[in-house]
């Protein structure tokens, strides 16, 4: 078996003194090892405090997600070698969760977030037999519709490699909302699509930045960004004209026409035409200042040529209609 030599970089955290650091691990192994087997090498080996969290090594129970080089993934599903930069493997722990200690996260926080959806079958008395001799039969053509998003295995990669967080530490996170649409799309299922909506709405579906992270870090190539923008339809279906989405589109094509880009400062009390939008506004506004901007740089700055762009908007709006 060949070997290789490298160092693998760990970041650690010591919960007794509220101390978080990077060490790095001199190795010489076989080029077979995934980062799990590294994990336990070193473990094993060099320093038997490393803590880290794993249990099947088969990227079934999900518990060894982790940071990898920058991305999110399962250490028991990436090979070693192929993270390798200059020598250098680099590993912490996931992003948006309190950690306990070096590589273990507290996923507490994630999972009350889960539990806000309803992350169950409430069974429709008129689809679902209340007997133990008949079953809820679903067509394949409707279990379609959800295939995938049951292949979830909480492993929270997603969450922690989702970028939305990073802007506002409520938002229940691309698994969540995933196990959200599962849900509507099954037939079996009792509860109001208004009323599954409205719990996915929160803090959730229109705080998606649609960066695709989500889908990168998912070990099981569930996409829940498609899976929040099919949300996002669900809810104006609901709602009609008068929602979030389209007020947020009608104001982005205004500004854009008007300005030639998105007022940003305006647009989350626009959209959510609430005092949550106003407190984001607001929010903003703050930020702006300790930037040093003035008032007057808050909105969009106007631009030269802003009426030939217009032009090109009306000439292309008259293709299409």
């Amino acid at each position: 078996m060949k070997k290789i030599a490298y160092t693998a970089k760990i970041k650690r955290y010591n919960p007794e003194t509220n101390e978080s650091y990077w060490e790095s691990f001199e190795v010489e192994v076989e080029d077979s090892l995934t980062v799990l087997e590294l994990l336990m090498y070193i473990k094993d080996k060099i320093d038997a405090s490393l803590t880290f969290r794993a249990f099947c090594r088969s990227a079934i129970c999900g518990s060894c997600a982790m940071i990898i080089n920058g991305r999110a993934g399962l250490a028991c599903k990436i090979q070693a070698k192929d993270k390798i930069k200059n020598g250098v493997i680099k590993i912490e722990p996931l992003h948006h969760l309190p950690i306990v200690k070096d590589l273990v996260v507290d996923q507490e926080p994630a999972f009350n977030k889960l539990k806000k959806i309803k992350p169950y079958l409430v069974p429709d008395p008129k689809v679902v037999p209340d007997n133990d001799k008949s079953e809820s039969l679903v067509s394949p053509q409707d279990f379609a519709k959800y295939d995938k998003q049951t292949d979830c295995i909480l492993c929270m990669a997603c969450y922690g490699q989702c970028n939305a967080l990073e802007g506002d530490e409520k938002y229940l996170g691309p698994f969540q909302l995933t196990k959200a649409f599962r849900f509507i799309m099954d037939t079996r299922d009792g509860i109001d699509v208004e009323e599954r909506i409205k719990l996915a709405e929160d803090h959730g579906i229109w705080e998606c930045v649609q960066c695709q992270m989500c889908l990168a870090a998912c070990p099981k190539g569930i996409a829940p960004g498609d899976d929040i923008l099919e949300l996002r339809r669900i809810a104006k279906d609901a709602a009609g004209e008068d929602n979030i989405a389209t007020r947020r589109a009608k104001f982005w094509f205004q500004t854009v026409f008007e300005t030639g880009q998105i007022d940003k400062w305006h647009l989350p009390e626009v959209a959510f035409s609430d005092e949550k939008g106003k407190a984001a506004t607001k929010k903003l506004e703050e930020e702006f200042r300790k930037r040093g901007m003035s008032e007057e740089e808050f909105g969009p700055q106007p631009f030269e040529d802003i009426k030939k762009f217009q032009n090109f908007i009306k000439k292309i709006q008259k293709e299409l209609s």
